[in-house]
């Protein structure tokens, strides 16, 4: 048999819709594909066959860190990358890969990972190397971290970068199945780890997905109450207070002491600066939020790929060229503000109501040009 270096680790479930654009997108960069199948009804397995993948099935435990860990019992590569059905990797050299696992002081190698369309990547653990003692841990946000950490610390191996790029499709349109399946896991699990941030901020997000906003709120504040306990925050921790304010603001709730913990808290993060941003324009204290939304148009967000969050590309383009072309128009700035209508509108060419305000302050500047030349 030919030596396998790099096996592609999946779990499934009716998964037909997305399967066979992930297979196609690993089909000649891994040796071999091993599926669990944890009780599709569909044509996931019938897809999943037509690349030559070994399909197991293993009975479903409301647990992905069980069926994780049998597919990983499964597989014979040296290596591992592990992938969902929903998610594609990028185009990259098959030489390129195998130059990089030849790397003997290596444990693990990080991807660029993309969550949603259009949105920045950060780091994640995906491809490690195949040994016993590295295995998933967690009923539900698994995670294979540890292992790899503890590994590679009795090993002295390191932790490498790799220039592979996964985007994640799964979050794009209705997510009300998700919603629902996810629910009863993430208060299992919370269940099992109360302090686990991550976890009440995406209980929140999930009952917020599915209307209950006061259940949302809650799980938010439980989120920072952790937080508030903790020695030393992570940039993920962030993730909470942003929907909270913006929870509460959209509510007309009081968020002023809120933001002020997060900016102390956070005061990199550009999500942050934003909705800051936004509130100022709210109070009417246009002078103040121009150059935090100048700053943000200053990021070039190809550069903030592989770090510690993941931002929506947005944010650094129309979605802060727009509120500077408001602030231009209320301070009386006219051809300021037809500038940034006019880049707002680049951004996002299907928007009308860009359109409409770009023509209208247009109007206004061929109108003082008018009055000053008379």
């Amino acid at each position: 048999m030919n030596k396998v270096l790099l096996t592609a680790s999946m779990i499934v479930r009716n998964e037909e819709r997305f399967l066979e654009g992930c297979l196609d997108s690993i089909r000649d960069i891994v040796d071999e594909i091993v599926i669990v199948d944890t009780g599709s009804t569909d044509q996931t397995k019938e897809i999943a066959r037509k690349f030559n993948a070994r399909v197991f099935d293993f009975t479903w435990r409301d647990d992905f860190s069980s069926a994780r860990n049998e597919a990983l019992k499964h597989s014979l590569g040296e290596w591992i990358l592990y992938i969902d059905a929903d998610e594609r990797l990028r185009q990259i050299d098959r030489p390129e890969v195998e130059c990089l696992l030849s790397d003997p002081t290596k444990i693990a190698f990080t991807v660029k990972f993309h969550p949603y369309s259009g949105y920045t990547a950060y780091n994640e653990y995906r491809i490690f190397r195949n040994d016993p003692r590295i295995h998933f841990k967690g009923v539900f946000h698994e995670t294979i971290i540890p292992s790899i950490r503890t590994v590679a610390s009795e090993e002295r191996l390191k932790i490498g970068a790799s220039n592979l790029i996964i985007d994640h499709i799964g979050y794009d349109g209705n997510q009300k199945h998700k919603h629902m399946r996810n629910l009863p896991l993430l208060r299992r699990q919370l269940e099992l780890e109360p302090k686990k941030v991550y976890c009440w901020w995406h209980l929140g997000v999930v009952l917020k997905g599915l209307g209950d906003e006061e259940g949302a709120e809650e799980a938010w504040k439980s989120a920072i109450k952790v937080i508030r306990e903790k020695k030393k925050v992570d940039p993920s921790d962030s993730q909470p207070y942003y929907d909270l304010i913006r929870l509460k603001y959209e509510k007309g709730k009081g968020v002023n002491e809120l933001v002020k913990e997060a900016q102390a808290l956070f005061p990199e993060n550009y999500l942050i600066i934003w909705i800051k941003g936004m509130m100022l324009i709210h109070e009417r204290h246009f002078e103040d939020a121009i150059p935090l939304f100048k700053f943000l148009t200053s990021i070039n967000a190809s550069n903030l790929d592989g770090g510690p969050l993941a931002y929506d590309a947005r944010i650094f383009k129309g979605l802060s060229f727009e509120p500077l072309a408001t602030c231009y128009y209320k301070l009386g700035r006219f051809k300021e503000s037809e500038t940034y209508y006019s880049l707002a509108e680049e951004c996002d060419p299907n928007n009308p109501e860009y359109k409409i305000k770009r023509m209208y302050v247009a109007t206004l500047v061929k109108k003082h040009k008018v009055k000053y030349a008379g």
